[in-house]
């Protein structure tokens, strides 16, 4: 049995469908994020478990307690879930330790040693304790609302995109810090964010939303690399979708003839996806494959490490490929180049 169920969970806002009708299940001490784009649900799925808001159908069962059934619902002071909002919500009128043990109900002495164990958990300091939260760098500020939500021992946690107004450096550190010390304690997680990088790297589970549906859900390789449909895999990440056609167990497109992910019955005209990363530059002298790919590189775009290619294919101009590729190709916009696919075609059902 999972931890976590939700089940056919909807929600409105007057004539507005939030959440069409949610199935979802979360492991007990796992982390699965929710990613989607601006809208589609994402926070208003995180509010119903946390209580904030009440569904119109549905239920949500966290170890084998209903919290809510349809419009009956739990109070969300009752529910033991701790929650990181964006912004942290810390009390600006009270210290690091006042924000820490705020709720507490143990004496002044346990609620003290609690607050400088959680401290030390998130990687802060026992000093800042008496800082305020004004006197603390942003990422300094969510891990103190980690320490917070931590405090009272909670069930399940809940991340509302707590790492979008960081910098990027400090956003992979708060990230990276926060994801261990909920590992370290078993606590199961449910973090909700539209920043795909982030999802992919976070999760145990990926579950996509687009209009209020889950569309899909499972391992984040598998829902990157065997997304549903075309809209999914732009959403996770650069995509190149073409028409093929399956005959003798592979797809036959404009590419060349391109083994598949997994078995698909003949078809004349499909629709299937490569990942930018299968598609590479020859070496000078290298055989591509068994047909070779020539294209037209139309714009290079110099990056450090790596450069950003646009290139279009001679046998179809109205094919346009955006790669990434190591920065010591060097090639420049107007020079024809041979490409290499590897790996597998996805074909979309």
């Amino acid at each position: 049995m999972s931890f976590v169920e939700i089940q056919r969970l909807r929600k409105n806002f007057g004539p507005v469908v939030a959440l069409d009708g949610i199935d979802l299940t979360v492991e007990r001490g796992s982390r699965t994020v929710v990613v989607g784009p601006s809208g589609c649900g994402k926070t208003t799925l995180l509010r119903l478990i946390a209580g904030f808001e009440v569904a119109d159908a549905g239920r949500i069962v966290i170890g084998g307690d209903t919290l809510a059934d349809g419009v009956s619902a739990m109070p969300a002071h009752k529910r033991n879930i701790g929650i990181v909002a964006q912004d942290g919500c810390l009390f600006p009128h009270l210290t690091v330790a006042g924000n820490i043990v705020f709720g507490m109900t143990e004496e002044p002495s346990a609620r003290q040693r609690r607050a400088a164990e959680l401290m030390e958990m998130v990687g802060l300091e026992r000093s800042m304790l008496v800082r305020r939260p004004d006197e603390l760098s942003g990422g300094q500020q969510q891990r103190v609302a980690l320490a917070r939500a931590l405090a009272r021992k909670p069930r399940l946690m809940l991340l509302d995109e707590p790492f979008s107004a960081l910098d990027t450096g400090l956003r992979a550190q708060t990230r990276k810090a926060i994801g261990n010390v909920l590992k370290e304690e078993g606590i199961a997680t449910l973090l909700v964010t539209h920043d795909q990088a982030e999802a992919l790297l976070f999760a145990d589970q990926l579950a996509v939303m687009r209009g209020g549906i889950l569309v899909q859900s499972g391992r984040p390789r598998d829902v990157y690399s065997r997304p549903i449909d075309a809209a999914t895999a732009a959403f996770l990440g650069e995509a190149i979708v073409l028409p093929a056609e399956i005959a003798d167990g592979y797809a036959h497109c404009v590419l060349g003839r391109l083994p598949l992910a997994a078995s698909v019955a003949p078809a004349r005209q499909v629709t299937i996806m490569l990942r930018p990363e299968q598609i590479s530059v020859t070496e000078p002298g290298e055989r591509a494959c068994e047909r070779e790919i020539r294209g037209r590189v139309v714009e290079a775009g110099f990056r450090g490490s790596t450069s950003d290619l646009r290139i279009v294919l001679r046998e179809n101009e109205n094919i346009v490929l955006n790669i990434e590729v190591p920065s010591s190709v060097d090639v420049i916009a107007g020079q024809e180049i041979a490409l290499r696919v590897s790996g597998a075609a996805h074909v979309f059902s």
